[in-house]
C-alpha cells in the first residue's frame, strides 16, 4: 500500500498548487480586506492553484477506484 507522503511526492502539481493558492489566495484576501479592492492576477493564481490541488486529487480517486473494480 502506497503511503500519503509519497503520493504527495510523485505529484508536484499539489505542491504547486498549494504554493499558489497559500501565497496569492492570501495575498487576494488581505487585498481584498484592507484596501476593498479584488486584485485580477492574484485572484487568477489562486484559482489556478485550487483547480491544480482539485485535478490531482480528483485524479487519484478516478485512479483508485479503477484498480479497485
Amino acid at each position: 500500500m502506497e503511503s500519503k507522503i509519497s503520493w504527495f511526492m510523485k505529484n508536484p502539481a499539489v505542491y504547486l498548487g498549494v504554493i499558489l493558492l497559500l501565497i496569492f489566495g492570501g495575498q487576494c484576501f488581505l487585498g481584498y480586506t484592507e484596501e476593498h479592492r479584488v486584485y485580477v492576477l492574484e485572484f487568477i493564481l489562486s484559482i489556478v492553484g485550487f483547480l491544480m490541488i482539485l485535478m490531482s486529487l480528483t485524479r487519484k480517486l478516478i485512479h483508485k477506484k479503477q484498480k479497485g473494480t
